[in-house]
């Protein structure tokens, strides 16, 4: 039974090159329609698909009386960063480039330290599985997903190009995948009223109005670094979220992104404490362009500086540390535990549909006993009724 098999065209000519029985055997068809196939005597080893590809193939064809092709780059050993930049570049016409940037920061973090000087023929699946293992120790399932798609992507690419005779991460099984809502549901873990009170107390300047505006309108900390003055309707009490800020390869540069869904596309009331909020952000910055800047008056690159005044925050507030996030979700469960319709709530989030805000935020859902029995003896009028029941 075949283990390995390599698609190669030379002089117009397909071959399929298998492994078979240890060794490499050929398939192809001469140019009257006759097929030949047979072992090349070689070991089923690169060295061996080597010897095939550069000697008895152009041997075979010549002997069919045509021209042998020039030499390719297909013998070059490529080591795994080597192909990397091939790949990468490659990568430029076909991703966006805040896209290709960031899967290129993930490449060179997780994966050039691990396999960088390593030939490409020389990876095995053991080798991948153990680097999975380590990654999975340390950050979630979709994460480690993320930078897997990347390696294997590379090896695709690879194989595809006959560099390699097979993608070895189809060998590795890949993480078990939480549902985004489940994941999102895992992370969450939203303030008490008590820890925004002392929260308040030890912020200051524009990370006291970010950290307000976060949490009275549930915006995505993206959203809020992207959001202008002209997004925001004071007459009509309305925010416009239809942006996020993207990460950019390029060194100081602000770059603007559509939002994370279709659904992100929103609009959200601005009730008074928000309006206020915005209006104190007004005092410090102005009416420029865009509502949060910086210390040096310029707009954030990213979100991640407040991160880490945040995380500074909470610190000094002796609080639990917790990403910025979750004020997201303390706006959300705080609405749902107070009884707010779920639509209106999935709708301000911008999540796909409700069934999301559902699974993130059943547990804060709750009912008084006097309204959870009205409601039972609403449904028991419907109920399916029994002979002998009084």
């Amino acid at each position: 039974m075949a283990k390995q098999i390599v698609k190669y065209v030379y002089a117009d000519i397909k071959f399929t090159i298998k492994e078979l029985f240890g060794y490499w055997y050929l398939d192809f068809y001469l140019p009257s329609g006759q097929r030949k196939r047979g072992t090349t005597k070689e070991k089923a080893s690169q060295s061996g698909l080597r010897i095939v590809k550069k000697q008895i193939i152009p041997d075979i064809v010549v002997g069919l009386g045509k021209e042998p092709e020039k030499c390719k780059d297909e013998y070059k050993e490529w080591t795994l960063n080597e192909f990397a930049q091939e790949y990468f570049e490659l990568q430029k016409t076909q991703l966006r480039e805040h896209t290709l940037y960031r899967n290129i920061c993930h490449y060179r973090k997780q994966i050039l330290p691990y396999f960088g000087h390593r030939l490409l023929t020389t990876l095995t699946p053991l080798d991948l599985e153990k680097w999975q293992n380590q990654l999975l120790s340390k950050y979630k399932h979709s994460t480690v997903q993320r930078y897997r798609s990347i390696l294997y992507s590379m090896f695709k690419k690879a194989f595809i190009n006959d560099i390699i005779p097979r993608n070895p991460l189809e060998k590795v099984t890949a993480p078990k995948m939480l549902p985004n809502a489940m994941e999102e549901e895992e992370s969450q873990d939203p303030f008490t009223q008590d820890e925004i009170n002392t929260i308040m107390s030890h912020a200051t300047g524009y990370m006291a109005n970010f950290i307000k505006i976060m949490l009275s309108t549930g915006m995505r900390p993206g959203e809020l670094v992207a959001l202008t003055w002209t997004d925001i309707d004071f007459s009509r009490k309305i925010i416009s979220v239809n942006k996020t800020r993207l990460r950019s390869p390029r060194s100081k540069a602000v770059v603007d992104g559509p939002v994370k869904t279709n659904a992100g596309k929103r609009s959200i009331d601005l009730f008074p404490a928000t309006e206020k909020a915005f209006l104190e952000q007004q005092e410090l910055t102005g009416w420029q362009k865009y509502i949060f800047l910086n210390p040096s008056n310029r707009p954030f690159y990213n979100h991640d500086v407040i991160g880490v005044n945040f995380r500074n925050i909470l610190k000094r507030s002796s609080i639990k540390e917790r990403v910025l996030y979750n004020l997201r979700h303390t706006f959300a469960s705080q609405l749902i535990s107070n009884g707010a319709d779920i639509v209106y709530v999935s709708k301000t989030l911008g999540h796909k549909d409700v069934s999301i805000t559902l699974k993130i935020y059943t547990k804060f859902i709750k009912e008084e006993d006097a309204v959870r029995l009205e409601k039972m003896k609403k449904i028991d009028k419907f109920m399916v009724k029994f002979e002998n029941d009084d």
